[in-house]
């Protein structure tokens, strides 16, 4: 397998592209500005061409065509983010987008060039998260088991030929690259989006990764569910590796991902959206029945741990889930109401879910690798849900590998008072309190709710008030910037968008709360020149609540009158075609039950 070039020269030329390996400067290749062909003999500047600009980057993201022409995506900066089995893995930083001719925008009329900044605007937005992660030299879209599995033929492979795609962000920007008989095999980089952190511990490695699948990838509200391909929202994958050396180490994976039906959740100015189901009872078994499949070839067995509430709408989404899975092999369903069972802060009743956890996680294992061969493998996986995936979620699957880190250590033979003590519950939990906010930004906009349990093992009321101002500023995203959010993760990770096309986000106008604030503000005007003042007497205390109640709630009735205008929605694809027809005031189960 061929190692990956970590540090280049680039050189924009009015003519070409140029890149040179400062490693090995006889290895270089350049892609021609107009015919877009691409050489990889030995490259230097021609006498007669212009530099443009001239600097050092780490790695190249792909290229992208818009309207007006061909765009190159890098980076010139890097971040050692953690060290797996002796290969060093990064977190990108510091892109940057090239357009092959300067001001090429200015070529085309008014309204493209509006699109293609928009566009533009998107990659951008997507690419600034700064959780893109990368290496050189390990192949960070693969667990280690699944590194471990593959023939040797296929381990000798370009990263960018077996990667597993759910997790190669960057892979439709990168066919310019790879369409050159693997001459380009060096250059061509995979990216994944999720979390990586690796903590040294006593001379142990203790490494957290997740991989975000780019299929139904999207922001907290616009995308639950699944769709006819089995691909679920939120759908991440996370490996927990310890090492003692680079050739002796466990690994333990899990899942986390949507409710795998028909079904959605779309703001409407309510703090909690109703849930829509939609198909029929034979689309949502289908669908849910190939999700499934899916992970028994990939994972084997499924214990399925279900935290979403026994009331309302979670409880028709419950039920309906559980009337599917009952009848597919391998799989095992645990519905555990964390929000009952756990009220009052009662964390601690989360043993309760352990210990019907215990079985599995004995039968299932781990992946065990000694002194370079492959002594045991994890035969199942648990996949936990909760309505979002990610707070109750990740409160859950670090107790879980929690749980699974004591086989684990016994297997390795590490002394018992390595993952023990006050070193190792800080590394820890702050791991995986950094991994739920990392995530869950990711999803929703903000860093996790209960985080302070995964911190520090106990709810606290700073950790409530901070849940309080998530819970604000996941209602203002997901209402007023989704839309566009949105819209950048589709653009980005379809395939099915054509982006020399003019087809724009169209953010919704702010009309009608501009004039719900403009009502507002008459009030004010009127409660401060008008009315009496609410300090004389009792009565005009009590004049001046009912005035503002009845203002708030008038101002209230206008923003959901007009909440279609209000509220950003996706509009590069229709949400109605997202799914069929919906199933009004119905779950597929109770659908089901009315048919028999």
């Amino acid at each position: 397998m061929t190692e990956l070039v970590q540090d280049i020269e680039f050189i924009n030329t009015n003519e070409r592209l140029i890149f040179i390996n400062q490693q090995n400067k006889s290895q270089s290749f350049n892609i021609e500005k107009t015919s877009l062909k691409i050489n990889t003999t030995a490259t230097k500047v021609h006498d007669n061409e212009r530099v443009l600009e001239k600097f050092d980057i780490k790695g190249i993201i792909g290229t992208v065509q818009l309207v007006s022409g061909h765009y190159l995506m890098v980076f010139k900066e890097r971040y050692e983010v953690a060290t797996v089995v002796g290969k060093k893995i990064y977190q990108m930083k510091g892109f940057t987008i090239i357009p092959f001719i300067p001001n090429q925008q200015s070529l085309v009329n008014i309204p493209d060039q509006q699109s293609e900044e928009q566009h533009l605007d998107m990659i951008k937005w997507v690419l600034s998260s700064e959780n893109f992660y990368f290496s050189y030299n390990y192949d960070i879209t693969h667990t280690a088991q699944r590194i471990a599995s593959m023939s040797e033929q296929e381990k000798k492979k370009p990263f960018h030929e077996r990667a597993d795609s759910r997790f190669f962000w960057n892979e439709k920007y990168i066919q310019m690259f790879t369409s050159h008989g693997g001459a380009l095999d060096a250059w061509t980089l995979p990216i994944t989006m999720g979390f990586v952190e690796s903590r040294k511990l006593k001379g142990y490695n203790f490494t957290l990764i997740s991989r975000r699948n780019l299929n139904r990838a999207g922001t907290r509200y616009y995308v639950r569910g699944i769709d006819k391909d089995g691909n679920v929202a939120n759908n991440v994958e996370t490996e927990q590796i310890v090492e003692i050396s680079q050739d002796t180490f466990t690994s333990f994976v899990q899942i986390r991902g949507s409710i795998p039906l028909l079904w959605s959740q779309f703001p409407n100015l309510k703090y909690k959206p109703s849930v829509t189901f939609y198909g029929k009872d034979s689309d949502n078994s289908k669908y849910c029945e190939t999700h499934f499949n899916q992970l028994l070839d990939k994972y084997g067995k499924v214990t399925i741990i279900n935290l979403i509430d026994r009331k309302g709408s979670e409880l028709k989404l419950g039920e309906a889930y559980e009337n599917i899975v009952k009848n597919i092999k391998d799989t095992r369903y645990i519905w555990f109401d964390f929000h009952s069972i756990c009220k009052g802060m009662r964390y601690d009743k989360l043993s309760l879910l352990m210990d019907q956890l215990k079985q599995d996680l004995e039968s299932y294992g781990f992946f065990y690798m000694s002194q370079g061969k492959v002594v045991k493998k994890q035969t199942g996986v648990f996949r936990t849900n909760c309505i979002d995936n990610l707070d109750r979620t990740n409160v859950v699957q670090s107790l879980i590998t929690r749980h699974s880190l004591a086989n684990q250590i016994t297997q390795l033979s590490i002394p018992k008072d390595t993952f023990v003590g006050s070193e190792f519950e800080h590394v820890f939990k702050n791991t995986w309190a950094d991994h739920g906010d990392t995530i869950s930004t990711q999803y929703s906009g903000t860093g996790a709710l209960k985080n302070d349990f995964t911190r520090t093992g106990k709810r606290n009321f700073k950790g409530v008030l901070r849940d309080g101002e998530n819970s604000v500023m996941r209602y203002y995203l997901n209402n007023f910037k989704d839309g566009f959010r949105q819209d950048s993760f589709y653009m980005f990770t379809s395939k099915d968008v054509n982006l020399t096309e003019n087809k724009n986000h169209e953010s919704k106008p702010p009309s009608p709360l501009f004039w719900v604030f403009i009502f507002i503000f008459i009030a004010l005007l009127v409660s401060i020149f008008y009315l009496p003042n609410p300090t004389a007497h009792s009565a005009s205390f009590l004049f001046h609540f009912v005035y503002w109640v009845s203002t708030i709630l008038a101002s209230m009735k206008l923003m959901m009158k007009y909440q279609n205008e209000i509220v950003d929605k996706p509009t590069l694809f229709k949400l109605e075609s997202v799914y069929p027809a919906p199933i009004k005031s119905s779950s597929p189960s109770s659908s089901s039950k009315k048919n028999k």
